[in-house]
């Protein structure tokens, strides 16, 4: 590689380092993700090594976290490499290194494919800054390099495709799985991949056998990795909260306006920050080039089409007309086919590609390092940062001092109580080592979900919402209120006392329940059965906690 060339690559890795600067410059007090990241992957990394159950047997449960009666199975395999992080570093350090790795792996993979692959008249500097803004969008920071690793490994097929780079290629494909989830994205991107490759091998009447082969190996890699998942789909016999998850309930309209949102706003999981800039630019060029009859635009066109498409299937999947199809097929309902939206950021930076090169070679300079610019600052303004600047770091979220002085006024041996939360999330106790039989996973059992719900059955009465989310999705096993909704952030500069709490403290006892921590006042805890303890109150703590004994 020339001089040049790794000069510049170094330049795009100092810009990509640049929206990871608040976590580095802030440390713990940095804020980021809480949704399916603090209240959740960070927990569960974090109790898998504390309670050594890294490489527990496919029969074992994990311990702290819903009663102990979570399996193994529920989280990443001990193959999965970012469980190795928390078990070298701290969580904070391992959340920075995970998002250091899988950014600067989606800046490589993305500049690559675009340079080696797309016949593009764009300069590499501006190549280059489509792949930096890539790697800066505010994708699911837990996915590690399912989504953002996509471009890295259309990058190494395309080499094999092609008969090009063959080592480098296949080291790519060798190594991708082990920091990258085969449900959470690979799969879908792989099935796609066979059938637009299945395809041209038909038309063409070809077969690229290097190809196929690092196909075929990398499935069989990653259902090696993920043994856990396949062991439980296909040999656990034990019914869990999936075998209740909703079908889907929307009508005609309510599928075209999801379709809309997915297109237009991206999921929340692989929001590629498309609107306003990406979207309207690329809608602008294809307009263009259609009226003016222009060709070089077909790739554009086809790309754009397929995420239409994409966006359509994510909405029709939870169109109620599917429901009796699902019914019958057990996997529908406990696998969510939805998920090839995963595939949508690096569609909308190719394109943005795309759109750049027609705008380039027509000499719109000056606009195209404008639209660049443009993008840049959406993509600042998206940076979690600036996102939940209003919303606890991570110290404040977790608040281990004040988890600490809470432990120590309890005064008893860990393993010896249980606690619920009221108000927070279950992951800051558990973060801070107390069991609970309350907590956010993938599955658990069914019978454990009745029970439980049988201590939240009077809250549930008085909210349908509550109800529905409960019974038909329940992985957020949490003590509801039906008075503070479905909101789990209720801080000290946030507090709404509970009037009317309505749960069943007898079956919370029988359940092992000891202690219920709240983040409000409950006002009839006495007649409920709770017996208040004490306000712990902590500087560096986002919560004030209140400590409730359940009687026996």
């Amino acid at each position: 590689m020339k001089t040049k060339e790794l000069i510049r690559i170094g330049m795009g890795v100092l810009l990509t380092l640049g929206y990871l600067l608040p976590l580095f410059w802030f440390g713990e007090q940095a804020h980021i993700r809480i949704h399916d990241n603090l209240d959740s992957n960070i927990v569960w990394y974090k109790n898998l090594v504390d309670s050594d159950r890294v490489y527990a047997g496919l029969h074992d449960t994990v311990p702290n976290l819903v009663g102990g009666v979570v399996s193994r199975n529920a989280f990443v395999s001990e193959w999965t490499g970012i469980i190795w992080l928390y078990q070298w570093f701290s969580p904070f350090t391992a959340y920075v290194v995970s998002q250091t790795l899988t950014r600067l792996f989606a800046f490589l993979g993305l500049y690559l494919l675009l340079r080696d692959h797309l016949k593009l008249q764009l300069p590499r500097p501006g190549i280059l800054l489509v792949a930096v803004l890539f790697a800066w969008t505010p994708v699911w920071p837990s996915g590690m390099l399912s989504t953002l690793g996509m471009p890295l490994l259309l990058w190494a097929y395309l080499n094999l495709w092609y008969n090009k780079r063959i080592v480098w290629s296949s080291v790519t494909l060798l190594l991708v799985p082990f920091y990258s989830s085969f449900v959470l994205g690979i799969v879908f991107f792989l099935a796609l991949l066979a059938v637009v490759s299945f395809v041209i091998e038909w038309r063409q009447k070809s077969f690229h056998r290097w190809f196929w082969f690092a196909f075929g190996g990398q499935v069989v890699l990653y259902l090696i990795i993920e043994y856990r998942l396949v062991y439980s789909m296909l040999w656990q016999d034990e019914v869990t909260s999936r075998d209740q998850f909703e079908l889907g309930n929307n009508g005609v309209w309510r599928t075209i306006r999801l379709f809309f949102k997915q297109f237009v706003l991206g999921h929340t999981h692989a929001e590629a920050a498309q609107s306003p800039v990406l979207l309207l630019l690329v809608l602008t060029v294809i307009t263009i080039a259609v009226v003016q009859k222009d060709p070089s635009v077909r790739l554009m066109k086809h790309t754009l089409f397929l995420l239409m498409g994409l966006s359509l299937w994510y909405a029709c999947w939870f169109y109620s007309g599917w429901n009796p199809l699902k019914q019958r097929i057990h996997v529908m309902q406990t696998f969510n086919f939805a998920r090839f939206h995963f595939m949508e950021p690096m569609l909308w930076y190719i394109l943005f590609a795309l759109a750049l090169d027609w705008l380039w070679r027509r000499t719109r300079k000056r606009l195209v390092i404008g639209v660049l610019f443009l993008q840049a600052v959406v993509l600042i303004i998206w940076n979690p940062e600036i996102v939940y600047r209003n919303q606890p770091s991570f110290s404040e979220f977790y608040a281990v001092d004040q988890f600490s002085t809470i432990r120590t006024y309890i005064g008893k041996p860990r393993d010896t109580y249980n606690v619920v939360s009221l108000g927070l999330h279950p992951a800051v106790a558990q973060y801070n080592g107390f069991q609970t039989l309350d907590g956010y996973v993938n599955f658990y059992p069914i019978d454990y979900k009745r029970e439980f719900r049988n201590i939240i059955a009077g809250e549930l009465k008085k909210s349908p919402r509550l109800t529905r989310y409960f019974d038909n999705w329940g992985n957020r096993v949490y003590v509801y209120a039906a008075e503070l909704g479905k909101h789990y952030d209720y801080t000290k500069t946030n507090q709404k006392p509970v009037r009317q709490l309505d749960i069943d403290t007898v079956q919370l006892k029988r359940m092992g329940g000891d202690y219920l921590l709240s983040a409000v006042p409950i006002q009839n805890a006495r007649v409920l059965g709770l017996q208040y303890e004490k306000t712990f109150r902590d500087d560096q703590s986002a919560w004030l906690i209140y400590l409730y004994r359940v009687a026996p």
